[in-house]
């Protein structure tokens, strides 16, 4: 296959799935990571796609606005390490035996799953069913708590009214979101107004709001604005966030954390 006609299906790969990772292209084409790099670059270069760390996902319109939302299983392949850092990270240190938590159904919150089997006694509410999921080891010593509500195929998430209504009824010690997204003029974002209304009755719900959002996050923005940063009490980020973005935060009261 010649370089043009491989960097023509890489980009219909990531424009169909939103999003994909190096290994996985590296595979699928059968060559090897550093030519998979080399043509997302070219496909940066020409203003494409936008490369990530471990990936590259679907440019979406001017402005870096991301319009596309990827799909769930795609998103979980992309920066697994770094999410999965920061995961283990809200656990170790904001989650605490006998806890209520409430855990949205992102692919970095998820990840906390793993991470809190050895905790007695917790209660756990979650509007995403890979969330349940990934739970279900847990059940012998935790409650588990689903929303209901209408299935989001592309996130495999619990929306709409029933949803938001459930968390006027249940409330939490802490809620654990993420988001597709932060920009300063629009805050945490993403692209689907079902998803935010649902994570706005979240945190509404909750005692303390924490954000886990990796670095590839800071400078895009979605549609619709899921929470400003002075709704949170702490976010939780990886070692090459931009740090004046931080410092943004920080001026807004907001704590940061971030994983090394």
């Amino acid at each position: 296959m010649l370089p043009a006609e491989r960097q023509q299906r890489i980009l219909e790969d990531i424009e169909r799935a939103g999003v994909c990772s190096i290994t996985e292209l590296s595979q699928r084409y059968a060559v090897s990571e550093m030519t998979v790099r080399r043509d997302l670059r070219m496909l940066e270069e020409e203003r494409r796609i936008r490369r990530t760390h471990g990936g590259a996902i679907r440019l979406a319109a001017p402005g870096g606005h991301l319009g596309v939302e990827p799909r769930y299983v795609a998103k979980q392949k992309v920066h697994a390490d770094r999410k999965r850092k920061i995961a283990e990270y809200a656990v170790r240190h904001y989650v605490r035996e006998n806890d209520i938590i409430s855990l949205e159904g992102g692919t970095t919150v998820t990840m906390m799953a793993q991470f809190l089997r050895p905790l007695p006694n917790l209660t756990i509410v979650t509007n995403g069913l890979y969330t349940c999921s990934e739970l279900q080891p847990a059940l012998a010593h935790a409650t588990v708590i689903c929303t209901g509500g209408i299935l989001r195929d592309v996130s495999a998430t619990f929306v709409g009214p029933i949803a938001e209504r459930f968390f006027q009824e249940f409330h939490s010690n802490t809620v654990f979101l993420s988001t597709t997204g932060y920009t300063a003029d629009a805050g945490f974002t993403d692209p689907s107004l079902l998803e935010t209304q649902v994570k706005k009755a979240m945190v509404a719900s909750a005692n303390r709001v924490i954000m886990l959002v990796d670095s590839t996050k800071f400078g895009v923005k979605s549609l619709t604005t899921v929470a400003r940063p002075e709704e949170l009490d702490l976010v939780i980020t990886d070692g090459d966030a931009p740090e004046e973005m931080l410092d943004e935060l920080r001026g807004h009261g907001a704590q940061v954390d971030v994983v090394i």
